[in-house]
């Protein structure tokens, strides 16, 4: 029986966690990866990627789920990728990966990589042009 306790403490802490404002994380950030550094954009891209992670911070994890296709948020099938083994870092590796739309950057294109725990986006690559996960244009 305290087994089952411990489940549903569990389970209730995970449900409680999903349903708090997510906050973000560079603690995984891969500076040295080249191709996904921030400090490659211009000076508007990142200003007003800034105001998407902030505007992102005033939601939960449910809410980004519930309203994914605004947002694009999903998880990561790195399989569909051009990084078929996911994140270098061994810590992020670990973690559920997700990626997230920076709307109104660079024409829809721009994405923030991460990996999700408890409550904490954890911000691994800034992908500018849409290269790591491609997909067919739509309504083109």
């Amino acid at each position: 029986m305290s087994s089952r306790k411990s489940k549903d403490t569990s389970q209730e802490l995970e449900n409680r966690l999903k349903n708090k404002r997510l906050s973000f994380s560079f603690e995984y950030y891969e500076p040295r990866h080249e191709k996904y550094c921030l400090s490659d954009w211009n000076k508007e891209q990142t200003a007003k990627t800034l105001e998407r992670l902030k505007d992102i911070s005033t939601k939960t994890f449910n809410d980004m789920l519930r309203d994914k296709r605004v947002y694009h948020f999903g998880e990561v099938i790195w399989e569909r990728t051009i990084h078929k083994t996911g994140f270098d870092n061994v810590s992020a590796k670990r973690l559920p990966a997700f990626h997230i739309a920076l709307l109104g950057v660079n024409r829809q294109l721009a994405r923030v990589y991460g990996a999700y725990s408890q409550g904490v986006f954890y911000v691994v690559w800034f992908d500018l042009k849409h290269k790591i996960w491609p997909t067919a244009l739509r309504n083109t």
